[in-house]
């Protein structure tokens, strides 16, 4: 309690004295280029038939009568007077809430709406004199908020749109851009104890910004801002090309960046060799979410804010319906004659388990037709599908992501997904919410939520300060892997189990050992409720 205590006071300390929050007031005249990426961008989106615009006033799933707002919808908490840079209020509001409004990723949906001559009573006029300072607080919700108005400025070089900021006039927008890209290089977050997702979102912000302007330092910006993306795309993507994080979603929305790399160095360097590395990260996660997507929905392996940057076919209703980011994908890459990246022999020394506790779990019948196994042993997930992925099972082993940090991955080591005959027999239960309330954050991340070993092990009480960190579990241990047969081990609190998986006539037998800790079998999965073991969270704060 005493450690609790003085983390408190400490945090509390620093809010008190915490640099203000300041709007840049001197920056750069920008000169608009045209680019040729925009209209690659916009002959997609203009002739895509396959995927759905589906707008409405809501956040995170909620109604809302402003999608300009400080508040905190779901607790009416208001950040009106929020000045000064702080992270987080506490089991108090979600700062998420007014940050994902922020973003002004509506205007990509109205754009184009817009533009295809849709829903021509559907329009927004944003008034930024109104934005709260909330709004300036998080570096990348302001590079994500770049992004959306560079994509509204360039639908507006040839376009009358219906919806407005700024009156639409052109050299003011051009001026907010620059303001905002002026705001992120002041305001990197590029140093820390991990450096992850948000300085990526930023470099893909600032990068866009340079496929899309010159202005004075432009060389110089260039050549140093590709570089730190070279240097972070080596440090946030493993050897087999996915992502550090330990999530499907996030890995999900850093191949958005990617994507966006890609067209914006198309531009400014076309014979970069950034353009060869990021095709190759883009196509090793492209393999992923497309087999971790079932059913049309990714499933959600780690932590999920269901954060965007292409928002024009994000369906509110349906967040974990992603198979847009596929047709994507697929559009502006060729990976026809791409083969995946070798994995290295995944059979080790076996270990006799014969003197361990075990239980065995109740048998899943799934396979009915030939199925294939796909490994991604740096990611840590195993997957078990047949062709069509009308039969999916996989197994979360390996690491815990951000270098062992593990802030956006869970308690989720040994735990299983399985899917036959068109619904779910065992899922993962998704996020929840993130810091406006740590009990709800801490049971979805924890191992009682997860349908991994049903063990005996008491954990230490987690507060708000370890909410994006792991302290008790280690990373997965692949022991053995064919086909038909997954031996894995995982430590929980000092507490060591093994798990082995065996597929036999489609079937698919569990098994749990251990010598530290008492071990129980499931008495069934969750056929009966849509594979949740207690609660689901369909995206970020939509939890049933």
């Amino acid at each position: 309690m005493l450690k609790l205590f003085l983390q408190r006071t400490r945090f509390n300390l620093r809010n008190l004295f915490a640099k203000k929050i300041v709007i840049p007031t001197n920056f750069k005249s920008f000169e608009y280029t045209n680019p040729k990426y925009h209209q690659l961008l916009a002959s997609y989106l203009l002739s895509n038939t396959d995927d759905k615009i589906n707008y409405s006033k809501k956040i995170f799933g909620r109604e809302t009568d402003d999608l300009v707002t400080p508040k905190d919808i779901f607790s009416e908490n208001n950040f009106q007077s929020h000045n000064k840079f702080i992270p987080a209020y506490f089991n108090k509001g979600d700062v998420k809430v007014p940050y994902e409004a922020s973003r002004l990723q509506f205007l990509q949906k109205l754009d184009l709406l817009s533009i295809l001559n849709k829903e021509k009573n559907l329009h927004e006029n944003v008034d930024v004199n109104n934005f709260p300072l909330i709004y300036w607080n998080s570096p990348m919700d302001v590079a994500i908020r770049n992004i959306n108005l560079i994509f509204h400025r360039n639908f507006l070089e040839n376009n009358d749109l219906d919806s407005k900021i700024l009156g639409n006039n052109k050299d003011l927008i051009d001026t907010f851009i620059s303001q905002h890209y002026q705001y992120i290089t002041e305001n990197l977050e590029d140093d820390g104890n991990v450096v992850g997702n948000h300085y990526l979102i930023e470099l893909c912000s600032i990068i866009l910004t340079l496929a899309t302007y010159k202005f004075d330092g432009y060389e110089d910006d260039t050549t140093y801002y590709l570089n730190e993306l070279n240097k972070e795309l080596n440090r946030q993507f493993y050897k087999d090309g996915t992502n550090f994080e330990g999530s499907s979603h996030y890995s999900a929305f850093v191949t958005e960046a990617l994507i966006i790399f890609k067209l914006s160095i198309d531009e400014i360097e076309p014979d970069s060799s950034l353009i060869e590395l990021i095709e190759k990260l883009v196509f090793s996660n492209r393999r992923l979410l497309n087999l971790l997507m079932v059913n049309g929905e990714l499933s959600q392996i780690g932590d999920n804010d269901s954060g965007r940057l292409f928002y024009f076919y994000h369906d509110e209703d349906d967040p974990l319906k992603m198979e847009w980011l596929i047709n994507l994908i697929d559009h502006f890459f060729n990976f026809e004659n791409k083969n995946s990246i070798e994995v290295p022999n995944l059979k080790n020394d076996p270990i006799d388990l014969t003197n361990f506790s075990k239980v065995d779990h109740p048998i899943i019948k799934i396979f009915q037709n030939d199925f294939n196994l796909y490994t991604f042993p740096d990611f840590g997930i195993f997957i078990w599908r047949n062709n069509d992925g009308s039969e999916y099972f996989s197994v979360r082993c390996g690491q815990i992501g951000q270098n062992g940090v593990g802030g956006h991955a869970h308690y989720d080591q040994l735990s299983i997904e399985c899917f036959a005959e068109g619904k779910w027999i065992v899922r993962d239960p998704g996020t929840g919410t993130y810091t406006d309330d740590i009990k709800t954050r801490n049971e979805f991340r924890s191992m009682k939520f997860h349908w991994g070993p049903n063990a005996d092990i008491k954990f230490p009480k987690e507060s708000e300060f370890d909410c994006f960190k792991l302290n008790y579990m280690e990373d997965g241990k692949l022991l053995f892997l064919d086909k038909n047969n997954f031996l894995g081990s995982a430590v929980f609190n000092g507490n060591k189990i093994y798990r082995k998986i065996v597929i036999e006539n489609g079937n698919i037998l569990i098994s749990d050992f251990s010598n530290d800790t008492d071990l129980n079998p499931y008495e069934n999965w969750g056929e009966l409720n849509e594979g949740v073991k207690f609660k689901f969270s369909k995206g970020y704060k939509r939890i049933n």
